[in-house]
């Protein structure tokens, strides 16, 4: 781990923020997951999707998935355009922090809408939140093709060169978690291009924040290698298979 010395305010409520662009066949199984993470934990959840002008039917079948989350759940989808998925992110957390109470207290967990987070992804979240850390940083895995398994070898030996076990330095915005006042101090997440997510690790570095990459709170995203935006998740697939 890294920062200062823990912190001792305990969470009480999460806030979930997904950007989303033409991803109607993703997003329930995104959403249905984030949902059934909800039912384990005792805090107020927070939903918020934002749909960056999609030409497909995401905003819709995103409401149609929010209608059905747990009762300590609330689910809004923004339909905006943001442009890139930093923007999209900062207006689903800044979204999410208006509502909260204290920021100091809320947490902003991250994820992507082509992604399926686990059972207890939240529940870990918030174990590593009241340990003290003021982030964590989690793996992702990929749900491959058959045909891909060369890339897949690719990508687990690219993954060991970086490490995979606790304190690893994998940093994705499909599996990222902060607290809400950090956020608030470093000025939130670039919204100007792709790479939000390691400029917000950065900075949180830069200001003392305790930050930790950990190993117990995987998600499983799509092996796709056209993507939303040029250098996301997709784009580093790309540069491995060349």
């Amino acid at each position: 781990m890294t920062g200062e010395a823990p912190r001792i305010d305990r969470i009480d409520r999460i806030v979930v923020g997904i950007p989303a662009k033409d991803e109607a066949t993703s997003i329930v199984a995104c959403l249905e997951s984030v949902a059934a993470s909800a039912r384990r934990v005792a805090v107020p959840v927070h939903i918020v999707v934002v749909d960056d002008d999609s030409s497909d039917a995401t905003a819709a079948l995103a409401r149609s998935a929010l209608a059905s989350v747990p009762a300590n759940t609330a689910g809004q989808v923004l339909t905006l355009g943001c442009g890139t998925a930093g923007a999209a992110r900062a207006v689903a957390f800044g979204r999410g922090i208006a509502a909260a109470r204290r920021p100091d207290t809320t947490w902003l967990a991250s994820t992507d809408a082509d992604t399926v987070v686990g059972p207890d992804w939240l529940a870990h979240h918030l174990r590593w939140a009241w340990a003290g850390l003021d982030g964590v940083a989690g793996l992702v895995e990929v749900a491959w093709r058959p045909e891909q398994a060369q890339l897949a070898a690719l990508f687990q030996a690219s993954m060991r060169e970086m490490g995979t076990e606790e304190g690893h330095g994998h940093v994705h915005g499909a599996n990222l978690g902060l607290r809400a006042s950090r956020w608030i101090q470093v000025g939130g997440c670039d919204e100007s291009g792709d790479g939000e997510d390691h400029d917000l690790w950065r900075r949180l570095l830069a200001a003392g924040a305790r930050l930790h990459g950990a190993t117990d709170l995987p998600v499983v995203t799509s092996s796709r290698l056209i993507g939303r935006v040029p250098a996301g998740f997709s784009g580093y697939l790309r540069s491995l298979g060349r």
